[in-house]
């Protein structure tokens, strides 16, 4: 997945795994498990970057804790107005993505089994391919 988005990527935009986006409008940082950030926010020191800087949002949900990818960080991506959000769920082989942020919500979501593809709209404009995903295993 990653590999499609680098091909995607708006020019100066490079991928993170370890930055923390902050935004005033939400009391805590998140840490996206993909997002793209302009490359003079990545140059700077330390990890936080301004989440108005931030074109994705992607998270994996996690097999321990998948209400915190599904509620608490949906809705801080959306009050923070993080334009798109993409939640990859490997429990129910399911992908998500959210778009047109406002205050704590999104307004658009698209949903798509593995095996299927789901378009990504601009900055990236590309379809995602969802055949190689693959489910947790029991």
């Amino acid at each position: 997945m990653c590999r499609q988005f680098e091909q995607h990527a708006p020019d100066g935009y490079l991928p993170s795994e370890r930055s923390e986006i902050v935004s005033p409008d939400v009391s805590k940082g998140r840490e996206p498990d993909l997002t793209y950030l302009p490359l003079e926010v990545l140059s700077e020191p330390g990890n936080k970057a301004p989440a108005a800087e931030a074109l994705i949002a992607v998270e994996i949900v996690s097999p321990s804790n998948p209400g915190n990818d599904w509620m608490d960080k949906l809705h801080d991506y959306a009050a923070m107005r993080i334009p798109l959000h993409l939640i990859v769920d490997p429990r129910q082989q399911t992908v998500a993505l959210f778009s047109e942020p406002n205050r704590d919500r999104y307004h658009t979501r698209s949903d798509r089994k593995f095996g299927d593809a789901i378009g990504i709209p601009e900055p990236f404009g590309f379809t995602l391919s969802l055949s190689e995903l693959l489910p947790y295993k029991d």
